[in-house]
């Protein structure tokens, strides 16, 4: 695994951006909230059968902001359902839940988020 934790941002228009989160918490803490403009609330969490499990974070204060038909899309792909509406940005990130730890996203999932939001 290397030394940088990749997140994928998904905008409202379908636009992935990835970031690289950092090794350390606080600046991964600063990182996702620049991403987000906002702080971050967890609103799905997918686990997986192998590596890590995946977070969806989405803002804190989301509500006004047009829903994430893209997020919505990229959940689908990896086989889960987001079960509340997402409004606004949304970061997909990777969390190993044993050792509470942000980690990379894998790279299939980044993949599938990729495909999701790739439009014709």
């Amino acid at each position: 695994m290397t030394d940088t934790t990749t997140a994928l941002r998904i905008a409202l228009d379908g636009q992935v951006r990835e970031y690289d989160l950092g090794a350390d918490r606080s600046q991964q803490y600063r990182v996702v909230g620049r991403a987000l403009f906002d702080s971050a609330e967890a609103v799905e969490h997918i686990e997986r059968p192998e590596g890590p499990s995946i977070v969806v974070l989405a803002r804190v204060h989301r509500a006004g902001q047009p829903l994430n038909p893209w997020a919505a899309a990229a959940s689908d792909a990896l086989e889960s359902q987001i079960t509340q509406p997402v409004a606004g940005e949304v970061l997909f990130i990777g969390y190993l839940s044993a050792t509470d730890t942000i980690t990379s996203l894998p790279e299939d999932a980044a993949a599938l988020i990729r495909e999701a939001c790739n439009r014709p």
